[in-house]
């Protein structure tokens, strides 16, 4: 009797998984990163580093198993500069990109494993207060991408989220008031350069 009622419990919480990715219901996910990094350049000079990055992400399925949303990745970073001759020993730079994405799910028979396709399109503002000018210097960037992972779903509501780099362009232009064209760059990757993981949790709320 008790192994049915576990199997009966086991069945129930499945269901209620795969509840959470039917049309109607909504995730959560995203990261806050920060990072400090020194360095020495010769007896007199110090270089110092601080980095913050944050990357809320919501996503709503408009039809079962298949999502639709917005990552927000805002990065901001100041670099201090102690050499003498610098009139400004400080140097910030900030980036915000705004990335719409679709995902698929296809559950496996276990049914707390989950794989996935997400198709983003990226487009990215930034701008630079360097140490030798008094004027900020803005840029944009392009990116998209067809990316591969996988969720194993702990309980109804918390998932692991692992994302492969898949299929990725993008295109930079570091300064948009600047005709020039050899400060632009742009790459595409696919294949086995572009196996870097990337491992998160999302937060799912089912109708």
């Amino acid at each position: 009797m008790k192994k049915l009622l576990a199997l009966c419990a086991l069945a129930l919480t499945v269901g209620y998984v795969q509840a959470q990715t039917n049309a109607g219901g909504m995730m959560f996910g995203g990261n806050i990163g920060y990072q400090s990094q020194k360095s020495n350049w010769g007896v007199d000079r110090e270089i110092e580093s601080k980095t913050l990055t944050i990357n809320p992400q919501f996503g709503y399925f408009v039809a079962d198993n298949l999502g639709i949303g917005l990552s927000v990745n805002y990065t901001h970073q100041k670099n201090s500069d102690n050499i003498p001759y610098n009139v400004d020993d400080e140097a910030t730079s900030s980036e915000t990109i705004l990335a719409p994405f679709v995902r698929y799910y296809v559950f496996t028979p276990n049914e707390k494993f989950a794989f996935y396709a997400e198709a983003s399109v990226g487009i990215g503002f930034s701008r630079t207060d360097p140490y030798y000018s008094d004027e900020d210097i803005k840029g944009k960037s392009f990116n998209t991408r067809l990316s591969p992972g996988f969720n194993y779903f702990f309980n109804e509501k918390w998932a692991l989220d692992l994302q492969l780099s898949g299929i990725a362009y993008s295109s930079n232009d570091p300064n948009t008031d600047d005709d020039a064209e050899n400060d632009k760059s742009s790459s595409f990757k696919f294949g086995a350069s572009s196996l870097n993981p990337s491992l998160g949790f999302r937060y799912f709320i089912g109708k």
